[in-house]
């Protein structure tokens, strides 16, 4: 706080700027239209051949069943899985998930698409960007020790301690569907996608997570647009197609426009189109 008013008496000029946004933030949210965003949603899943109302309910099934699976970090990429799994003539059958995190979002997989196996990958406890970020640090066994008893409630997930990159070694076999949620920045993220494309079934589905359109910052870990950066480059070679969804509906998640997050529905292109 005091360094963010010290920051401020030196850049007098851009005070202004800050409360005229402030204000206009303000507004946005009093104005703001959830029902808007959610049919909106529901047209850009409809362009997927994606029934995003009948995926929600069958989402809402599962989790009543699971209370823990009700937590902060649900976001519309579970009601993109539960849409994706009521898709006729689509077989999932094989799951990778970049970046396990607390292991919740694999075990939801597992509940979703019954009768796929699911590999799941994080770096080991003992990288030093496993233990300084997600705030991990100070209780670092407990969480691992949480992850590994959720992850083994079911014998579908397979778990790997490794780094994503290694999957750049890894060229046998293939996936139907691809979750990528490691690092966001460069060069990782970028990495990721790539490698994605090549563990990935013809006919399969890519999602990447926390797709922001354009950002200054370029954290390596939480904020940057290389996902998007790398997926633009991508279609423009004639590799993907790719589609975005609102990550999230809520007034706090979209009111600043410049910081909406998205997830991507990525799909290899056919090869001679």
């Amino acid at each position: 706080m005091i360094n963010s008013i010290i920051y401020n008496l030196k850049t007098p000029h851009k005070i202004p700027i800050k409360i005229f946004k402030k204000i206009k933030y303000i507004i946005d949210r009093l104005n703001y239209d959830q029902k808007k965003y959610e049919n909106e949603q529901n047209i850009k899943f409809s362009n997927l051949s994606l029934d995003r109302l009948k995926g929600l309910e069958k989402l809402k099934k599962i989790k009543s069943k699971l209370n823990f699976l009700n937590r902060d970090m649900s976001s519309e990429h579970e009601v993109l899985f539960s849409s994706i799994s009521l898709l006729n003539n689509t077989k999932i059958s094989k799951i990778l998930e970049i970046g396990t995190y607390d292991g919740a979002n694999a075990y939801l997989l597992s509940q979703i698409f019954h009768n796929a196996e699911i590999e799941t990958i994080d770096l080991s406890k003992s990288d030093d960007d496993f233990k300084n970020f997600y705030n991990r640090k100070n209780n670092l066994d407990t969480f691992v020790k949480n992850r590994n008893t959720l992850i083994a409630k079911s014998d579908k997930i397979n778990f790997i301690e490794m780094n994503s990159i290694e999957l750049t070694k890894k060229d046998k076999q293939k996936y139907d569907l691809i979750w990528v949620d490691g690092a966001h920045g460069y060069p990782v993220a970028c990495i990721d996608l790539v490698n994605s494309i090549k563990l990935l079934n013809d006919d399969g589905f890519i999602l990447v997570d926390d797709i922001i359109l354009s950002n200054t910052d370029n954290d390596r870990m939480y904020f940057s647009s290389a996902g998007y950066d790398t997926l633009k480059e991508l279609k423009k070679s004639l590799v993907i197609d790719f589609h975005l969804i609102f990550k999230r509906l809520d007034a706090n998640s979209n009111c600043d426009k410049s910081q909406i997050k998205y997830i991507a529905f990525v799909k290899k292109r056919k090869k001679g189109l």
